[in-house]
């Protein structure tokens, strides 16, 4: 008996990618509109990011449950911190999204070396990796300044509340190695943090792009088998 077609497609990885550059574009609007303080930016991505990272995550079995509890855990936390009705600590709240995006990350990255042909989506599967290794550093360094306030100097212009998109472009801006010196690591765990990512961001580009090449020349190879 043949089995019916799926009503609900699976979302793929262009999907995921779409939703973070949709962050990008919308965090700058959001905070320059409602003025909302990290915590509430906070929330708005963990309760938009989960859900499609987590029905892009393909394994099943253990991984998946992990994926689904976080994301969970994550969502609650983040509409507690959009309700207010258990106030949370801010720093709780950090570490909960985290901890997801990085699991998430993770995930992301397994299933785009899995893949065992290059395709347009496991292209943007790796631009998605790219980009979530990007936001939860940016995520780690709002938790960095949340317990140790001072780390980073140029933070929200002056402000007591803290900036989610500086912490965003500080995190690309560190990535790409491109770095301005508006936004700068005061303290040494902040310094360090920001080698780091410096360092992984040049080990990603370099891993992902021989992966992709490889899988690239291993599909080329088994199609020249099979026309044979």
């Amino acid at each position: 008996m043949a089995k019916l077609p799926s009503l609900i497609p699976k979302p793929r990885f262009a999907v995921v990618l779409a939703a973070q550059l949709l962050i990008l574009v919308l965090a700058p609007i959001l905070q320059r509109e409602a003025h909302p303080a990290l915590s509430r930016m906070l929330a708005l991505v963990g309760l938009f990011i989960p859900v499609l990272a987590v029905a892009a995550v393909g394994d099943a079995g253990r991984p998946r449950l992990i994926a689904i509890g976080l994301a969970i855990l994550c969502a609650l936390v983040s509409a507690d911190a959009l309700t207010g009705i258990i106030r949370l600590p801010l720093w709780a709240r950090i570490a909960t999204v985290l901890v997801f995006l990085a699991y998430t990350t993770w995930r992301l990255l397994v299933g785009v070396v899995r893949s065992r042909n290059v395709t347009a989506d496991v292209i943007a599967g790796a631009m998605a990796s790219y980009m979530l290794v990007g936001i939860t550093w940016a995520i780690a360094y709002g938790f960095l300044e949340t317990i140790r306030p001072g780390s980073i100097h140029g933070l929200a212009e002056g402000s007591a509340t803290l900036d989610f998109p500086t912490l965003i472009y500080f995190s690309f801006i560190t990535m790409l190695s491109i770095g301005y010196g508006d936004v700068t690591p005061v303290s040494t765990t902040a310094r360090m943090m920001a080698v780091l990512e410096g360092l992984l961001g040049m080990a990603f580009t370099t891993i992902i792009m021989a992966v992709l090449v490889a899988g690239h020349l291993r599909g080329q190879d088994e199609g020249d088998r099979g026309g044979r």
